[in-house]
């Protein structure tokens, strides 16, 4: 299995959206695939170090290269769910940075996830419910603690809007979300403090509590 190379760049390819590189090591022709936007950079010199997943196939191997190790490994986890190809992780991580793609995926963000070429609302979905909170370890401390402590004035109405469209989803009138959610939104100054001192994975769990709260009232209101 090749895990890393090292060496000179000896031919860019383009097929179709997909773009690479032919690395020499030692001689022997490596031919990788790379992030569009990692291409400039790999032009720009003549030697490149590449953090690299293999695939192995009856038709033949592919080589999908990672100037950071992190990305190497978040295409990894990616690729892990049902369904989910290597050009759809590699279109993923063209368009996110690694700790954007997982405060999408911790946030439930399927909107954001559906900008990306490829990506409907079924495989975004899929992504949220296999992916959430197997993806910490890509954030380091610094990240998680400016997370906790950064104030977002919009970050309550975001919440809701996120609880509204889940219980929409569920088949309920805008006329009951309303009513009902009125649980959370008589507290916003003191909820909005509370979701700025939260992790992502905290998040989840006040919304998940919420949600309870919320459809327990809508059960009792139509009975």
């Amino acid at each position: 299995m090749i895990s890393w190379l090292k060496g000179e760049i000896i031919h860019t390819w383009k097929i179709s959206l997909k773009k690479g590189v032919v690395i020499n090591v030692g001689g022997v022709g490596y031919e990788v695939q790379l992030l569009p936007t990692q291409i400039g950079k790999a032009e720009a010199s003549n030697k490149i170090e590449l953090w690299i997943h293999q695939i192995d196939r009856e038709d033949g191997t592919s080589l999908y290269g990672f100037i950071e190790v992190n990305q190497r490994d978040l295409f990894r986890e990616i690729i892990s769910v049902n369904g989910i190809g290597p050009q759809i992780g590699m279109a993923l991580l063209e368009d996110f940075k690694v700790n954007q793609f997982v405060n999408a995926i911790e946030n439930k963000e399927s909107s954001l996830l559906t900008k990306t070429q490829g990506i409907g609302k079924r495989i975004a979905e899929r992504l949220i419910v296999e992916l959430r909170n197997k993806l910490q370890k890509f954030i380091d401390n610094n990240e998680i603690n400016y997370e906790k402590t950064e104030i977002e004035p919009n970050k309550f109405s975001k919440y809701i809007d996120e609880i509204y469209l889940t219980l929409n989803s569920l088949g309920y009138e805008k006329k009951e979300i309303e009513d009902s959610i009125k649980i959370i939104t008589t507290n916003e100054k003191e909820n909005s403090l509370l979701l700025n001192s939260l992790s992502a994975q905290e998040k989840a769990a006040l919304m998940d509590k919420h949600l309870k709260e919320i459809l327990m009232k809508l059960s009792e209101n139509s009975t």
